[in-house]
């Protein structure tokens, strides 16, 4: 309500039928909100225009009051003069030399206001205004300042905001309008906060741009978030001025991750691609898939891969996305999101064919292959192995580009094998694949200890002789005669050849002739040893016997056997028998005489 008063007697009953209070409003100048947002402003009246072609300025009547009642304490009481009348305040405002006076209006709430809308032709940029506010009835200037209209601005909130999923994780897209009767949106600057509605204000996120759109990262998944912006011109630009009111909250809801359903999908063959994830019978879930920026497309059944839920072609070029819409029975919905990935990085390899070839000697062959070619070149093996039936398994791994290897086990042993396959993480990378089906093989007997035992027992005898040696000496010689008995006397054994040859040699003397006279001949006969000894002991080992001619007969008609000598080279006579055996060397000189 505009007044146009002066400060002049005026008859009582009017206040009682045309009061002044106007309620605060949200269609007033100037409401509660706007109070909070220029609380920070030092200078009195408080001054802003929400779109650089208006200005308003207000104050409030307790910055007044006490210098209005000690003014009014040394004055004579006046009505005309009471501070809840509009018309004790005058409002000025000059550019130049010109001084104008602004119509004020007093609005009440819970804060007394005196405001003041100047004309829109006196609102002009860049040029300031001085404005004074009087006490008409004591004349006398309660407060003065200057005013820019572009140092001032109070932008209200942007409208439609929206806040979208961009497709990409948990990222979203925040975008708003302004109001395009503004001009100056391009020098306007924006705040926006977010939070999740489930957490306290103390992980609200705050973020400043000067553009109409934002992104929103790091947010939490499955969270119903609140977001608001607010305006204030922009501080680099040619205007300045407060920040504006919050918006009004807007809220969404972030994706959940993918790890909640258990979703899963793998290609065994770079050409299909298999995704299973938890169902429930309950609700209606469809998986959709995304290449790039292209279309989302659904992920289809598929008759031929009975154990996958679905089933999408495969392509290498671009990462994958995928996202599970699910709505259930109460008309809640959900939305499951999985980072984007390369297919050539979730490949699981299928079970390689293993073959085993029992060998000699606890020995296995091994030979497997893959049945996918394309990934043969690719992968790494894994073999394990059990005893017989039990749990406990052994496992090795071959390098790349290994497909045959000889396994030394325990001979007469069952034996159970399985064997897997692995992307080796170069081009490929991917998952441990399933174990192929066991193979179970019963290795020979083997001979080969038969050897070491023989080997032992050989070297068991010496020990046990010199153990015996040692030990039992007695015994041992008692063996020793056993088993290298002693060498028979010569010189017995040549007293009893002497002796037969002799019985067995009667000549009759009737038929006996006189042979004829032949000179004496001697014969040698030598003996050797296959020892020969050192010279020392050759002269120690010396033997002669000497063996008397027997007595035969008719004497006269048998030979004379003269001096049958057993002697080495030398004279000496020795009885003694050499420790070392025979080495002596024997003659028999023999001469017969008729």
């Amino acid at each position: 309500m505009v007044f146009h008063y002066p400060c002049k007697k005026i008859i009582p009953y009017v206040w009682i039928f045309l009061p002044f209070t106007v309620q605060l409003t949200p269609q007033s100048p100037v409401t509660e909100q706007d109070i909070d947002l220029l609380s920070s402003d030092p200078y009195i009246p408080h001054c802003f225009t929400r779109s650089f072609k208006d200005l308003t300025c207000f104050w409030e009547e307790k910055n007044f009051k006490n210098d209005k009642e000690d003014s009014l304490s040394n004055h004579v009481p006046n009505s005309k003069c009471d501070g809840n009348n509009v018309s004790s305040y005058g409002f000025y405002y000059s550019r130049g030399d010109k001084e104008n006076e602004c119509p004020l209006t007093k609005q009440n709430g819970n804060h007394t206001l005196y405001i003041c809308v100047f004309p829109e032709e006196d609102v002009i940029m860049f040029n300031d205004l001085t404005l004074k506010v009087k006490d008409m009835c004591l004349n006398k200037t309660l407060h003065n300042r200057k005013v820019a209209v572009e140092a001032v601005g109070l932008i209200d909130h942007p409208t439609d905001i929206t806040v979208y999923w961009t497709g990409n994780g948990n990222k979203f897209q925040a975008a708003w309008k302004i109001s395009e009767d503004n001009e100056f949106h391009a020098f306007f600057f924006y705040e926006v906060q977010y939070w999740p509605q489930s957490l306290s204000e103390k992980y609200i996120q705050t973020l400043q741009t000067e553009d109409q759109f934002c992104s929103l990262d790091d947010l939490q998944p499955g969270q119903l978030y609140h977001l608001r912006v607010r305006t204030m011109p922009s501080r680099n630009g040619p205007l300045e001025g407060f920040w504006g009111s919050w918006s009004d909250v807007t809220r969404f809801l972030t994706p959940w991750s993918s790890d909640a359903i258990g979703l899963h999908c793998y290609t065994s063959d770079l050409s299909a691609v298999c995704c299973n994830w938890q169902k429930n019978t309950e609700n209606y879930e469809q998986l959709f898939y995304q290449y790039g920026g292209s279309d989302w497309l659904p992920c289809m059944e598929s008759i031929s891969m009975i154990n996958c839920s679905c089933v999408f072609m495969a392509k290498s070029d671009n990462a994958v996305s995928l996202i599970m819409n699910v709505s259930s029975l109460d008309h809640t919905r959900r939305m499951y999101y999985k980072e984007p990935f390369w297919i050539n990085h979730i490949v699981l390899p299928p079970p390689p064919e293993l073959n085993v070839n029992p060998l000699s000697g606890g020995k296995l062959e091994l030979n497997w292959s893959i049945s996918e070619l394309s990934l043969a070149k690719h992968v790494v093996y894994q073999i394990r192995y059990s005893l017989g039936e039990n749990s406990t398994w052994k496992t090795l791994q071959f390098p790349q580009g290994i497909h045959c290897d000889v396994l030394e086990l325990t001979p007469g042993l069952q034996y159970t094998l399985q064997m897997r396959a692995k992307p080796d993480g170069d081009k490929i990378h991917g998952f441990w694949g399933t174990w192929s089906p066991a193979v179970t093989v019963t290795l020979s007997a083997s001979t080969g200890w038969i050897i070491p035992i023989i080997a032992l027992f050989i070297l068991l005898i010496p020990l046990s002789v010199l153990i015996t040696y040692c030990v039992f000496p007695s015994s041992f010689r008692k063996l020793k005669n056993k088993l290298w008995p002693p060498l028979p006397n010569l010189h017995r054994v040549l007293d009893t050849f002497l002796t037969e040859i002799q019985k067995q040699y009667q000549p009759s003397s009737t038929l006996y002739e006189k042979p004829i006279e032949e000179p004496p001949q001697s014969s040698c006969i030598e003996i050797l040893s296959d020892e020969t000894l050192p010279t020392e002991t050759q002269q120690v080992s010396q033997d002669y016997v000497q063996l008397s001619p027997p007595t035969y007969q008719n004497d006269e008609y048998w030979p004379k056997i003269g001096l049958l000598l057993l002697s080495p080279s030398q004279s000496t006579v020795s009885r003694e028998q050499p420790s070392s055996g025979i080495t002596n060397q024997t003659y028999f000189p023999t001469a017969w005489n008729q």
